[in-house]
């Protein structure tokens, strides 16, 4: 059985693996500016490597430099995702990948053609640096007037990372609170963040898209634009409606730092209760098929509305920009949904036992955890060991991904019968 599920493994063990051993390097003296629990730096290399960004206590008051650089490549690591990243080494070692192993890194970057893996896991590579790099400069000339040129350079990098990646990770003591009315920052960060969420196929097609014309782009390029747009400046509307203390630049960084990012400008906590509800579902739906982003993804949520638009019309089929969507897709839509409801169900009722905080906080850092957003509005110096468990695993399942999770532990069925078909009443 284990040899049949080899390809589902490989992501679940290696970044299993990765953790460990960034666990053991960042509880060593070296890397810390106070002693540190092996449980907390389980919590920290856990959050970094799977972009979530959930942290215990600040950063920078626990991590010195090397400390905070083996989490700035656990963030790029996690962000490249482990199957992407050991093709992209593997490209560059030019050794052959077994066919096997394609499968699952196909599905990771979404190609067409097994012959083309390689040139994206480069291409992919590449734009990422590329990106980042642009956010560093943007960022030192925010930074090195502030901090100095080492210490203004060394923020610029690590903020661009885990912007880019989604982390949310940051070297201040209160996020980014310091800078709820510096606009210029907002916008860099916001920027850095949706480049990271609408995913670097998406990117990839827009830049090839010579003539620039909205029709000519891919089916998943389009439903990721206008989905994303919607996503992104109506939640700012609502959320400057609701909070009007609240500036349409911080509306803006909140709305797009839900995409999966974590960062934040306001105290969240401080929100009315229909804002956490909006930030709840915004993490829930997450980002895009092939970016840093988590969550169910909005091409599923896109895919699952349009069924259910289709549905109430009387339609058979699924139909998004005059493009039929197969129904193995929907159902794999589907799936993905109901497995993200059941395990957040399951653990939010465990969660409520062992530590109650209340279902909204719970149902919240649940979201937040599996979603590898990292928002928070609650204390964790609070709460339980045992929350701190299911947290992790949270974290864990969302970057590895559920689907992943489940297909390593059921066998798949090789038989194809047909079987004679009946209506039932629903």
């Amino acid at each position: 059985m284990l040899k049949s599920k080899r390809t589902y493994l490989i992501p679940i063990i290696g970044f299993a693996f990765i953790i460990i051993v960034a666990t053991i390097i960042l509880s060593l003296p070296i890397c810390n500016y106070k002693e540190i629990s092996l449980k907390d730096a389980l919590f920290a290399s856990t959050s970094a490597l799977t972009t979530t960004g959930l942290t215990k206590a600040p950063l920078i008051k626990q991590f010195n430099f090397l400390g905070q650089l083996i989490l700035a490549i656990l963030m790029e690591i996690g962000a490249m995702g482990f199957i992407i990243f050991i093709s992209y080494f593997w490209s560059i070692k030019n050794k052959k990948i077994k066919m096997s192993d394609i499968i699952l890194i196909n599905d990771n970057i979404s190609s067409d053609n097994y012959a083309t893996i390689k040139e994206h896991s480069i291409f992919i590579g590449k734009l990422m640096l590329k990106v980042q790099l642009w956010g560093v400069i943007f960022l030192a000339l925010k930074f090195i007037p502030m901090l100095g040129i080492i210490k203004g350079i060394w923020y610029s990098i690590f903020h661009s990372i885990s912007a880019f990646s989604n982390t949310g990770f940051t070297l201040f003591d209160d996020s980014l609170t310091n800078f709820v009315n510096d606009i210029y920052l907002q916008i860099t960060m916001v920027i850095l963040m949706l480049l990271g969420s609408i995913g670097i196929l998406a990117i990839e097609d827009l830049k090839n898209n010579k003539s620039k014309k909205f029709s000519r782009l891919k089916l998943q390029t389009k439903i990721i634009l206008t989905y994303s747009t919607f996503l992104v400046f109506v939640p700012v509307l609502i959320m400057k409606i609701l909070d009007p203390n609240l500036s349409i630049v911080n509306c803006l960084f909140m709305s797009a730092t839900t995409r999966s990012t974590g960062f934040s400008v306001i105290n969240v906590s401080n929100l009315c209760v229909e804002n956490k509800i909006m930030l709840i579902i915004l993490m829930f739906v997450g980002g895009s098929p092939t970016s840093t982003s988590g969550g169910v993804k909005i091409v599923s949520i896109a895919i699952l509305l349009s069924t259910i638009i289709a549905t109430l019309k009387g339609k058979q089929e699924t139909v998004m920009f005059w493009r039929k969507i197969p129904n193995s897709l929907v159902r794999k839509a589907f799936t993905i949904f109901m497995i993200f409801v059941f395990i957040l169900f399951i653990t939010s009722i465990i969660f409520n036992h062992f530590d109650n905080i209340g279902m909204l906080n719970i149902v919240f850092e649940s979201v937040s955890a599996i979603t590898n957003t990292g928002l928070t509005i609650t204390d964790y110096s609070t709460i339980k060991l045992s929350s701190e468990i299911i947290l992790m695993l949270l974290m864990y399942i969302g970057r590895v991904g559920p689907l992943t999770m489940v297909l390593a532990f059921i066998n798949e069925d090789k038989k194809n019968i047909e079987y004679p078909s009946e209506d039932v009443i629903l």
